[in-house]
């Protein structure tokens, strides 16, 4: 659904929010920033002048901690609220040679009353001032305190504060992370270490990336969300595996009251730090957890109004990420006064599957037919992996050669009733031939989504076609379909290995009947899919299976 493209919007309540909000009472005339040192009772005019005073006059490099544990922010607060803690107690500094004696959150509570120090440890330098005798009193009169450096000081100092302030506020305040036992049997381990590198791998930027700039995405949840702000004023949102935070930015632009960001991998940090630099920190929460690891909600919150989140993988259930939005769904979304039905948005809000067969008779040629003679030699086997596993690609519209019969999707899936169980099926298909070819070289899977604004317990939810929800109002529907517009997903192609199966030229207006398979594979998120088709004329059954790890 195309955006309406008006400033309207693109604008929300939040759009107001003055940028000193919370800084009303700095008086910029008389306040003096001192930084009081980690070891005695002396106080600096500077974080750097602080850092080179403790790495003289006590052997505390905070410069060299940093560099030597890897710390970020948020570790190098914990760092200082330990030091701080442990001097108070044993009057002497800590032992700090193992990062983990200060890696519990209880640390990013400050020991001191507006320790500033905290909040502006990430202008530490790596080239420190002399420090001439170790008991510099903050100036008063010096430049470094000049009016104009104190604004720049304070402008910077806000943002972080934000974070700090919403960061404490998540881990101390309503510790609301609560592990499970430890499984220790070795299925377990494997698939932990599986689960640490699907996270790791959302890391990296090139990833979020590309899903930034796929546009047929990110736009649908965009014109969803933007075009819909009356679901989601004043609304607690849950955004499950946020990423960047841009669908999350998106729900606190449109008015939402919080949005409560989830996600396991370390681009976390970095989603926390983008909403400050765009000033929504005091509307979102961010919690680095996998979702199932969470029982509570913070803030003494029962339950979220709406959960969005953009979960589909390759084929759709590749990399299984929706297993865990109808974890939040069922934990968290609110539900209706009967206790059962949900009563909250699901954003998109149901998925379809369909399947077509595919002839494209160059891409075997340069595929295929290529490594059979390279130079005059066999390489064959440089193809066996094509034929086991699903190509992600995105063929061309023409190669499709086939509809379904019933002119309706696949199989529909709403995410209100869909349970886990539900994800792995196995479910009949009819297709109508719609050109002549000499081969049928694939088979080509793809997906649609549909974003319907109607509440479960307005209106049955069920639908046959994605294509139906597009005609309730403020609804958005897209397609991976090789006839649409291309986006990161592509779509899956099996490719059925030549002389394996019995095979015939296609006619136009001749029928193809089969089952698809889709079932859990050998690793946590990895996923098979098996094919049974018959061909016009013929009752031998031919079956394939196709992997996706």
């Amino acid at each position: 659904m195309p955006h309406s493209g008006s400033d309207d919007s693109r604008s929300g309540p939040l759009d107001d929010i003055e940028d000193d909000e919370g800084w009303d009472d700095v008086e910029d005339d008389t306040e003096n920033l001192t930084f009081l040192c980690l070891a005695c009772d002396n106080t600096f005019a500077n974080v750097n002048t602080l850092a080179a005073h403790c790495k003289q006059e006590h052997a505390l490099d905070l410069v060299a901690l940093k560099k030597q544990h890897d710390l970020d922010f948020y570790s190098m607060i914990k760092l200082i609220n330990y030091i701080r803690s442990e001097v108070k107690q044993l009057k002497k500094l800590p032992e700090l040679s193992d990062p983990s004696v200060f890696a519990d959150d209880r640390y990013l509570q400050s020991v001191l009353e507006d320790d500033t120090l905290l909040f502006s440890i990430d202008e530490l330098s790596t080239d420190l001032p002399a420090v001439s005798d170790g008991k510099q009193k903050a100036p008063t009169t010096d430049s470094s305190n000049t009016i104009a450096d104190l604004e720049a000081q304070l402008a910077r100092l806000q943002s972080q504060f934000d974070a700090y302030r919403e960061q404490v506020s998540q881990t101390l305040d309503k510790r609301w992370l609560e592990n499970g036992p430890q499984e220790s049997s070795q299925a377990a381990r494997a698939e932990e270490k599986y689960d640490q590198q699907y996270f790791e791998g959302y890391s990296y930027n090139d990833i979020h990336q590309t899903m930034l700039q796929d546009t047929v995405r990110t736009d649908a949840y965009r014109d969803f969300i933007y075009d819909n702000k009356h679901l989601f004023k004043d609304k607690v949102v849950m955004d499950v595996g946020c990423g960047t935070g841009i669908l999350s930015m998106f729900c606190a632009k449109a008015g939402a009251k919080k949005v409560i960001a989830v996600d396991n991998s370390a681009i976390i940090d970095k989603a926390r730090e983008i909403a400050g630099d765009n000033k929504l920190l005091d509307h979102i929460t961010f919690v680095k957890s996998k979702i199932e690891d969470i029982t509570t909600l913070p803030d003494g919150l029962n339950h979220v109004d709406i959960i969005v989140s953009e979960w589909m993988g390759y084929c759709l259930f590749f990399e299984a990420m929706l297993p865990s939005v109808l974890v939040a769904r069922d934990r968290f979304l609110k539900r209706a006064a009967d206790g059962k039905t949900f009563d909250g948005l699901i954003v998109p809000s149901h998925c379809s599957l369909q399947i077509a067969p595919l002839s494209d008779p160059e891409w075997m040629v340069d595929n295929v037919s290529f490594w059979s003679n390279v130079y005059g030699f066999d390489m064959h086997c440089m193809m066996e992996k094509a034929f086991e596993d699903v190509v992600v690609q995105f063929p061309p519209a023409d190669s499709i050669s086939g509809v379904s019969s019933s002119g309706k999707d696949l199989q529909v899936w709403d995410l209100y009733t869909t349970t886990v169980e539900d994800l792995s099926f196995t479910t009949p298909f009819s297709i109508n031939v719609t050109k002549d070819v000499d081969y049928m070289d694939s088979w080509c899977i793809w997906f649609d989504m549909g974003f319907s604004s109607i509440l479960p317990t307005s209106t049955p939810t069920s639908y046959a076609s994605i294509s139906e929800i597009k005609k309730q109002p403020g609804a958005v529907v897209f397609t991976t379909s090789p006839a649409g517009k291309r986006t990161h997903w592509q779509a899956g192609v099996c490719v059925i290995e030549p002389g394996t199966v019995k095979t015939s030229k296609l006619a136009s207006g001749d029928s193809i009947t089969g089952t698809l398979r889709y079932a859990k594979g050998d690793e946590s998120r990895a996923l098979e899919i098996e094919v049974c088709w018959t061909l016009p004329n013929d009752t031998t059954e031919n079956k394939k299976v196709w992997k996706m790890r």
